[in-house]
């Protein structure tokens, strides 16, 4: 199934005529928006920072989107978003973020209604072929909604690579669920809601995008781009290309591309407007920055190597640093995505389903992704830890973000 994609310049700091430009070549708004449509429009906005900087939605564009759907005349619109919950880092108030970053402002301007999805009504999706909840719960504006336009930055991500549109739909889990999310494993999840919610239409910032550990103004990427597209997975497949990330190392979207009537990689997609070769570049990943912190671990990555696996080894290496290991991962080697090639020592640690034939009796955690127990186990019987100290320290860390947000994040 082909599916079209946008790339558009923004010229002169005009974001309408960009939006707006972005929105035709990919198909446009007015088939999909009728007059008895409630249309939710969801921007990126999962922490409170200003537009402009990489980390959220400008508001410009936000603005740009909205005026288009108002245009096709609907009977309602909202724009709504759920701020991050944190899950191993603090937690933030989305009134906070639709303040900071102008998009409250937008909203008054228009005339439209903010909501946050953290403390809306959760009602339970079934998920027909689960591979971490069998069911997840929604914000019940957003299943309320009869179209709903995702609204996302282009950045990196920590634990799934790449956060463009689909990834932006996890702000439709009320706070929460999106921990339970992580709980049971953030990559497995995201196929599970993908399984079941996607958004009619994506409009995607890249007029200042995201490297690394979203860190600004040092990660920030001036790329005065907009993209659009009806599939949001195909969105994200340009986006990804844009970022120059391989979207096999990005789980849901490998997975996605294998489900039957999805495009299968970028080759089914039309793009129109602006050269991706012109404008692509190569992004420094999330996990490659948070390497930096552990200058005596190598990690060596095979074809295999994706965000599942990284995500949980990101929260190990984190919380054995944690629990006073640091020294003891000196020299330590982690064996990701079946290397073809690599130098071993006295500390191998092999994880992932991909990097299963490695057999050399090291400790291994297997699964696609591994679970985060279970990478724990394995690179603490690598250096010599105690895998029970280190759960214990994460438990409690955690045990301390979430209390200390408790507020943001419940009724």
């Amino acid at each position: 199934m082909r599916q079209r994609v946008s790339i558009v310049k923004i010229v002169d700091c005009d974001f309408e005529a960009a939006v707006q430009e972005a929105i035709e070549q990919a198909g446009g708004l007015s088939d999909l928006i009728r007059s008895d449509s409630r249309v939710l429009v969801k921007p990126n906005l999962c922490k409170p920072f200003p537009s402009g900087s990489g980390v959220v939605a400008d508001a410009r564009v936000t603005e740009a989107v909205t005026r288009a759907v108002l245009d096709c005349g609907p009977a309602s619109v909202t724009i709504a978003e759920g701020a991050a919950v944190g899950y191993d880092d603090g937690s933030f108030s989305t009134e906070d973020a639709f303040t900071v970053s102008g998009t409250a402002a937008v909203a008054r301007r228009l005339g439209v209604r903010c909501v946050n999805l953290n403390s809306d009504v959760p009602v339970p999706v079934e998920v027909p072929e689960p591979r971490a909840m069998d069911r997840v719960l929604v914000a019940r504006t957003v299943l309320e909604s009869d179209v709903v336009i995702s609204v996302p930055v282009l950045k990196t991500h920590n634990r799934a690579n790449a956060t463009i549109a689909l990834k932006n739909m996890y702000g439709a889990l009320p706070g929460t669920e999106k921990r339970a999310g992580h709980m049971l494993g953030i990559n497995n999840t995201l196929i599970d809601l993908f399984s079941v919610l996607r958004p009619s239409f994506s409009v995607v910032d890249g007029s200042v995008a995201m490297e690394g550990r979203w860190r600004s103004p040092q990660d920030s990427r001036l790329m005065g781009l907009v993209l659009a597209g009806r599939d949001a997975l195909a969105t994200d497949l340009v986006g990804c290309a844009l970022m120059g990330i391989d979207p096999d190392s990005v789980l849901y979207l490998r997975r996605m591309t294998e489900w039957d009537g999805e495009v299968s990689g970028i080759g089914d997609v039309d793009i129109v407007g602006e050269s991706l070769l012109e404008h692509a570049e190569c992004f420094k990943s999330a996990f490659q920055v948070f390497l930096e912190d552990f200058p005596g671990v190598q990690v060596v990555q095979g074809p295999g190597s994706c965000g599942g696996c990284m995500s949980e080894l990101e929260t190990a290496l984190r919380h054995l640093k944690g629990a006073g290991y640091e020294q003891a991962m000196n020299g330590l080697t982690i064996l990701v995505g079946a290397p073809g090639e690599f130098n071993d020592g006295d500390k191998v640690a092999v994880i992932g389903e991909c990097s299963a034939e490695i057999n050399n009796g090291w400790p291994a955690a297997t699964g696609c992704p591994p679970s985060e127990d279970d990478v724990i186990e394995a690179l603490c019987a690598a250096c010599g830890a105690d895998p029970a100290l280190v759960m214990s320290v994460r438990d409690d860390t955690r045990r301390e973000v979430w209390d200390s947000s408790r507020d943001l994040i419940e009724r």
